[in-house]
């Protein structure tokens, strides 16, 4: 294979690679526009009410959601800036691989970062719920993932 078609080969499965995250991002985004049977603090406040929560473990447990909402914003925000990034490195002439390779590592990073965000916040949560709580957490969102899916 000649340097051009690899170099093409690589580019187009970049551009793929790229394009994916925008289209689940436009679905998400789509399906967040459409009205929920509930609101999302009704949702929260059922939830809250079939663990039989404290109040103490509700304060708690809206501290650590927020802190992870904050985390996950910034993230996303700089994801976003960096597949914009990168996608303008690829529309170019003359292609940068060295800065290319520097965005997508920053981009696999940053992956990487909100997937232990994620762990990190899942923790939080079991740490202030008893074993039967979380047990029941787990149960109720993962039914209400099925039913938004």
């Amino acid at each position: 294979m000649t340097k051009f078609k690899k170099v093409l080969v690589g580019f187009l499965g970049i551009c793929l690679f790229v394009a994916a995250p925008f289209a689940q991002a436009q679905n998400a985004l789509g399906d967040e526009g459409s009205s929920p049977k509930m609101h999302s603090g009704q949702r929260v406040g059922e939830i809250y009410s079939q663990l039989n929560l404290t109040d103490d473990q509700k304060k708690q447990l809206e501290a650590t959601k927020q802190q992870h909402r904050t985390r996950m914003a910034s993230a996303r925000q700089e994801m976003k800036t960096n597949k914009e990034a990168l996608q303008a490195e690829l529309m170019k002439t003359q292609l940068d691989i060295a800065r290319i390779t520097e965005i997508h590592n920053q981009i696999k990073a940053l992956q990487s970062q909100m997937e232990d965000d994620k762990l990190s916040s899942i923790l939080a949560v079991r740490a202030i719920l008893t074993p039967e709580q979380f047990s029941k957490f787990v149960t109720l969102m993962h039914k209400h993932r099925q039913e938004h899916d």
